[in-house]
């Protein structure tokens, strides 16, 4: 997954595809339980790590942030599930109606090249 950087007003309305969209929760999500397991014996020591959790978890929310600004941008997402169905059922009558006239192209290339 990519991590895209570049989050301008101007990139919101540009379309993405999935694949573009920032997804890559996991490695914060470990940092900050790896940092809360952690047992500190000196108080300074927990304080520091206290304060880089926090900020760990400021990172966790603007990723989340921007992933859920991607999530609007992508393609299709303001349609309900009757609409996206009603959607797919348009394509794939239009998939069904070139595949057929496709075939019948052939078919009178055929037909005319069997006269020559």
């Amino acid at each position: 997954m990519e991590n895209n950087t570049d989050h301008t007003d101007s990139n919101n309305f540009s379309p993405l595809s999935v694949q573009d969209v920032d997804v890559d929760f996991l490695p914060i999500v470990y940092e900050i339980i790896r940092s809360v397991e952690r047992d500190f014996h000196d108080n300074s020591a927990k304080a520091r790590e206290s304060q880089d959790c926090s900020q760990k978890v400021l990172e966790l929310q603007k990723k989340f942030d921007i992933a859920r600004s991607q999530i609007k941008r992508l393609p299709g997402i303001d349609y309900n599930k009757q609409d996206q169905i009603k959607q797919f059922e348009i394509l794939r009558t239009q998939l069904r109606l070139k595949r057929e006239l496709l075939q019948k192209y052939r078919n009178m290339c055929a037909f005319e090249t069997s006269f020559k």
